[in-house]
């Protein structure tokens, strides 16, 4: 009788943006069958973990546990009417506080609520290693309670893990920051203007309201460690990013810090999985994705629309399959651009596409991918 396999935890938020990366190394190590895995994350989650378990190659299971309380999927919509602000410096005090609350938007008796539930799952499994979310902040204040091994498995490129802690403070003055809209290289005219909102970006998020109130919460809880997002980058940790070198800024990147390349799912191809787009998909096509997390507002999709009329009149072979999170039919000045449109057939609108992404771009008829920047959408793009 062969010893029990060591269980490994996945511990992720449930928005595609940030699990596809836990789903996609989850279902590596259950292909390989070397270790028992777990995967702990709000419910949402669920239903795409019971995906992989219902294949029938697989001869184990991942054991999903359900961890207590709202995800940021919940949270956001109910503290952020509108995630878009201006670039630049006329943005950033709308920007910081955007941050503020939304991916600070726990109250504090939930955020607690939600880090007790990670406590009880990781003493529960005890699990040789935490592959952790460096975004589900909770859940690494759970694992470094309990002093478990952890590797931070991020969905972003390397700027994002090591930018602070780069030679000569270069995040201040190289780099421009993230939603700035900023060139690279940073122009000698910007760079005072980045230097500051930086450091409105450190001064607003680490004093604000929502963080102090994160922080009390947090000392009466008996949490001593860091709070993640105040230290993304840790020396102790391994760090895994689907990033390349080559795909990146030019960075001082620590050795324990690893770019593993694009992190992507195992996908059936698109004629098993939807075959009349496949079929359809066989001209030149634009494929438009801008995120899961928001509904499109009206203004943006009818400034997308209008885009997509000139290029059709520009280009007449051309096609788009575009997944929009709007009721464009109920809208008269929408439909007055986008029904001539889809009426012909040449132009598809989904609010979800059910086949993988990554199967519809390898088909070989995509000639434009446009993406709101997510990092899972770049490397899917990369591959």
């Amino acid at each position: 009788m062969s010893p029990p396999k060591q269980p490994i935890l996945f511990l992720t938020s449930p928005e595609h943006g940030q699990s596809n990366v836990a789903l996609a190394v989850a279902e590596e190590f259950l292909q390989r069958g070397e270790f028992e895995v777990h995967i702990a994350s709000f419910k949402d989650l669920s239903a795409r973990v019971q995906a992989i378990n219902n294949k029938a190659e697989y001869d184990q299971v991942i054991h999903f546990h359900p961890i207590a309380g709202p995800s940021l999927a919940e949270i956001v919509p109910r503290t952020t009417p509108s995630i878009s602000h201006r670039p630049g410096l006329a943005g950033i005090l709308d920007a910081c506080n955007i941050i503020n609350i939304s991916v600070l938007g726990w109250t504090p008796d939930e955020y607690i609520l939600s880090y007790r539930s990670c406590l009880e799952i990781l003493r529960d499994i005890r699990p040789v290693v935490v592959v952790a979310d460096p975004l589900l902040h909770l859940g690494l204040d759970a694992a470094r309670s309990v002093d478990s091994r952890i590797v931070i498995l991020w969905p972003v490129p390397l700027k994002d893990v090591v930018a602070t802690v780069q030679p000569r403070a270069a995040v201040l003055w190289k780099y421009p920051l993230t939603g700035s809209g900023y060139p690279y290289p940073l122009p000698w005219r910007l760079i005072l203007a980045n230097i500051y909102m930086v450091f409105c970006f450190a001064w607003i998020v680490r004093f604000g309201k929502p963080m102090r109130d994160l922080l009390g919460i947090r000392k009466k809880a008996g949490i001593r460690t860091a709070f993640p997002q105040m230290a993304p980058y840790c020396e102790t940790y391994l760090h895994l990013s689907p990033s390349f070198r080559e795909m990146d800024f030019p960075l001082y990147v620590p050795d324990n810090v690893i770019s593993c390349g694009p992190i992507v799912r195992s996908f059936s191809s698109l004629i098993e999985s939807d075959p009349a787009l496949d079929s359809w998909l066989k001209e030149p096509t634009i494929l438009i994705c801008l995120g899961s997390h928001v509904q499109a507002p009206e203004n943006d999709t009818i400034q997308m629309a209008m885009a997509i009329q000139a290029v059709m009149g520009e280009f007449p072979n051309m096609q788009v399959l575009w997944k929009l999170k709007y009721d464009w039919e109920n809208s008269p000045t929408v439909k007055s651009i986008l029904a001539p449109l889809v009426k012909t057939d040449k132009v598809r609108i989904f609010p979800w596409i059910q086949p993988e992404i990554i199967s519809i771009l390898e088909d070989g008829n995509i000639v434009a991918y446009v993406h709101h920047g997510g990092a899972n959408s770049f490397f899917e793009a990369c591959k």
